[in-house]
């Protein structure tokens, strides 16, 4: 169990308490500017006495609207809003499937919709049909939006819940800002274990020189991987292994985002290709899978994953991190930061140019002028490029 459980997110005005193992589960999201319905962050399955759900964001004259996402499984749904800077006054409505508002918080909706609010807002809760809903965040009606406004909202059904899903959504705030993306609906525990290594991706990198980056295990173990790709190391290969599951989760990020990058999935022997993001059809459909809330379709195994440039991409450097899961949550985190050869280290490592390295220099140097013969040393470093 957690240590820092879900009664955290007890209540009493809403008359819901957790109970039994009372699991907290986190994870980030990201919030694009100008969104509408179709960018909701998706907050996961609001179950009747089973899951509570939770947000944490804030509003700004650069971002003002921010739209979730949630599953109803059950007859009613609460919802606790507090706006936490509490300086300019905030709007909340409640939309169903279609997009139909059905409950607003502004003095400025119908009266049906602020008696729907109320309820809401209530321990009896509002009455509704299982299916998907939307909550909206904004300043209201000629209200100040100079001062950002920090709120929380919490969305219960029934009168108790065992896990609570706790997202953070961070708002992008200028067209400069890269907005990150991961669809897998994958939860932390929010005391997850977390284990660190490092490593180096080599110039002229194979498969067979692939960073073993761990193991995965469903519903219990991740994979994360901070890297850079440069014109010299710029096939960078990764070893996986699906210890326990039946899919494979994968959440991709370019930070730099100034060109475009090209991920792959492999199997074993790295013959198969299993997934691309820029190959066939199929292949782009399968890596639409692989990072998606389902996951690709995956038996336990070893599996190749290589991060290069796209076709006709220009090799500037970039900085991007991914993560690999299989199931919903994690409780223990294995982050992996490796870094790049720049053609300098590459060089001396012998990597760059093959049978040149500078030990190979040197010991054939030392050993002709052993022999007593006189060679310079330029000579000898030109046979080797």
């Amino acid at each position: 169990m957690s240590t820092t459980d879900a009664s955290n997110y007890n209540s009493t005005l809403l008359d819901a308490t957790a109970g039994g193992v009372k699991l907290l589960y986190q994870r980030d999201v990201s919030l694009p500017l100008n969104s509408t319905l179709s960018d909701a962050a998706d907050l996961g399955a609001l179950t009747t006495n089973s899951t509570q759900l939770d947000v944490k964001s804030r509003v700004s004259r650069q971002n003002p609207n921010h739209f979730y996402k949630f599953e109803l499984e059950g007859n009613s749904i609460k919802m606790n809003f507090t706006n936490n800077t509490g300086s300019s006054g905030l709007r909340v409505q409640l939309l169903n499937s279609s997009g139909k508002v059905i409950a607003d918080s502004s003095t400025s909706a119908s009266d049906e919709l602020q008696a729907a609010y109320k309820e809401l807002n209530s321990s009896d809760g509002l009455d509704a049909k299982a299916g998907d809903y939307y909550v909206k965040v904004t300043f209201d009606t000629a209200q100040a939006r100079s001062v950002p406004q920090t709120y929380s909202l919490g969305l219960y059904s029934g009168t108790r819940f065992t896990s609570s899903y706790q997202t953070t959504a961070k708002p992008q705030t200028s067209t400069k800002q890269t907005v990150l993306q991961d669809n897998t609906m994958t939860y932390a525990m929010y005391d997850a274990y977390e284990y660190t290594t490092k490593s180096t991706h080599i110039a002229n990198e194979t498969k067979a020189d692939a960073v073993n980056i761990g193991w995965v295990y469903e519903n219990k173990t991740a994979l994360s991987v901070s890297s850079l790709i440069n014109s010299v190391a710029s096939d960078q290969w990764y070893n996986v292994t699906l210890q326990k599951g039946d899919a494979l989760k994968i959440a991709f990020n370019n930070h730099t985002n100034t060109t475009e990058l090209r991920v792959q999935l492999y199997d074993s022997s790295g013959t198969q290709l299993l997934a691309d993001s820029e190959g066939t059809e199929e292949q782009k459909a399968a890596y639409e899978a692989l990072t998606g809330s389902s996951g690709l379709t995956a038996e336990a195994s070893q599996y190749l994953i290589k991060v290069s440039y796209a076709a006709g991409a220009d090799k500037k450097q970039q900085v991007y991190d991914f993560k690999v899961y299989s199931g919903a949550t994690y409780d223990t985190l294995y982050t992996t930061t490796v870094g790049a050869e720049n053609a300098e280290t590459a060089l001396a490592n012998g990597h760059l140019v093959p049978g040149y390295s500078q030990k190979s220099v040197a010991a054939s140097y030392l050993s002709t002028v052993a022999n007593g013969e006189d060679i310079n040393i330029m000579e000898e470093i030109s046979q080797y490029i």
